[in-house]
């Protein structure tokens, strides 16, 4: 595979034609100048430009050539951090405007949806957040007042409802998100960048920012064939922003998972998975997945530091399927694919204002589509000269994540996650069991 090719995934097969974009080889000069062409940039670029503002995107692959064209489509409210932890630091009113920008994320990508004329993009409404372990009496009354304190629409699902669409022995309770939905992401990511350059923005790829320094009220960005001069810069990469700007680098760690697509299943699928929107476990390290194609199966899963992919990929998330739902039987993966995507250690996004015009919109691994549009949103009303919505991110900063031992202690808190949900597991079977016998 050439270095700017698109890996091979489902998403890469299906995706729409594109015409790849020039290097930028010469001077240009923008009102904001954008680093990354995933969903953080494109969207930050897409807002700002239909505004009015000169933008010019750096690329240095492809657009979504990196996680943003590779994750599971989720589009939903809320992040990667706990609601429940999130009230503990901050307070409710805080968290409460925290969700309401992720609602506002979900409702960017919709309306984004619509107006590019690509409703063929959405492949499906409604997300099951399913538990692996019995939540008890109280699960309904505690999602319910969950819901009314932060104005989410989210509701308790009891176990008997859940088998009625998931035939899975593992599964119990599960919380059910009417406004989540799913997308072909590579698909939208393609959209939102022809979208851009229809309003007068441009983007370069094959363009790596090697270079960022303060030139008389603006910025100058050095790639390896020209420049860019900007007023404001936006830093929109994942985890590799080392060159431009090493403090970032510092406080995101790169961390893989895994996705994969099954062959056709026909009827067999159909029969065990009878709901045709997004679904995720609420382990603390779980899978997710989404009929695809009609009648193929797209999982996901798995969290490790260590980015190189696995030999066994294939063999391992074919087992991780068939851990949940046996009787599909002798299954053959399609294809499956590593996404790596930058992961800040306390669970939230790195949005916002960190010197007079240089923004950051990163740090979005673990917390699905609708937070990078939501983050998108909040840089782009701040240049616009509204700070009050990227504030509400200012508390998690960009401290540092701690190098390559913050990686090891990273991948020895997953293997303590995964740990704790093999217990939890393994205990209330012993318990069913106990309560049998």
């Amino acid at each position: 595979m050439a270095e700017n090719d698109y890996p091979a995934s489902w998403y890469a097969a299906t995706r729409d034609e594109s015409r790849s974009r020039a290097p930028l080889t010469a001077q240009d000069e923008a009102d904001v100048a954008i680093v990354g062409a995933g969903f953080a940039g494109l969207h930050t670029a897409r807002l700002l430009a239909r505004q009015g503002k000169r933008v010019v995107v750096l690329e240095r692959r492809r657009i979504g050539w990196g996680a943003s064209g590779r994750n599971g489509g989720f589009v939903g409210p809320g992040y990667a951090q706990r609601s429940g932890a999130l009230i503990d630091r901050l307070g409710l009113d805080h968290t409460r405007k925290l969700y309401a920008q992720s609602q506002r994320g979900v409702a960017i990508v919709r309306e984004a949806l619509g107006e590019l004329g690509r409703p063929d993009i959405l492949m499906g409404s409604g997300k099951l957040s399913v538990s692996r372990t019995d939540q008890g009496a109280g699960f309904a009354d505690r999602t319910r007042t969950l819901a009314d304190q932060l104005g989410a629409t989210f509701e308790p699902w009891p176990t008997a409802r859940v088998h009625e669409v998931l035939d899975s022995k593992r599964y119990h309770q599960a919380i059910h998100d009417p406004t989540s939905f799913h997308i072909h992401p590579l698909n939208l990511a393609l959209a939102l960048a022809a979208d851009i350059e229809r309003h007068g923005s441009r983007i370069y790829e094959d363009t790596a920012a090697l270079e960022l320094a303060r030139e008389d009220s603006g910025w100058r960005l050095r790639t390896p064939g020209g420049n860019v001069k900007a007023l404001h810069v936006v830093l929109a990469g994942n985890a590799d922003l080392g060159a431009v700007q090493p403090r970032l680098a510092r406080a995101v760690l790169p961390v893989a998972t895994y996705v994969a697509v099954t062959d056709k299943l026909g009827s067999r699928l159909g029969e065990a998975i009878r709901w045709t929107g997004a679904i995720s476990d609420t382990r603390r390290a779980g899978d997710y997945y989404r009929v695809v194609d009609g009648d193929r199966l797209l999982w996901g899963g798995r969290i490790t530091t260590d980015t190189n992919e696995p030999s066994r990929l294939r063999e391992m998330m074919r087992g991780d399927i068939l851990s949940v739902y046996p009787q599909l039987g002798d299954i053959r993966i399609a294809y499956a694919w590593p996404g790596i995507m930058g992961y800040a250690p306390h669970k939230m996004p790195q949005v916002g204002e960190i010197e007079p015009s240089l923004w950051v919109c990163s740090a979005f691994g673990g917390h699905g589509l609708a937070q990078t549009a939501a983050g998108a949103d909040a840089v782009a009303t701040g240049i616009l000269g509204d700070p009050t919505r990227w504030r509400l991110f200012a508390p998690f900063g960009t401290g540092w994540a701690g190098g390559p031992a913050g990686r090891v202690a990273t991948q020895l808190a997953y293997w303590g996650l995964q740990m704790r949900d093999w217990w939890d597991e393994k205990r209330q079977a012993q318990n069913a069991e106990t309560l049998r016998t």
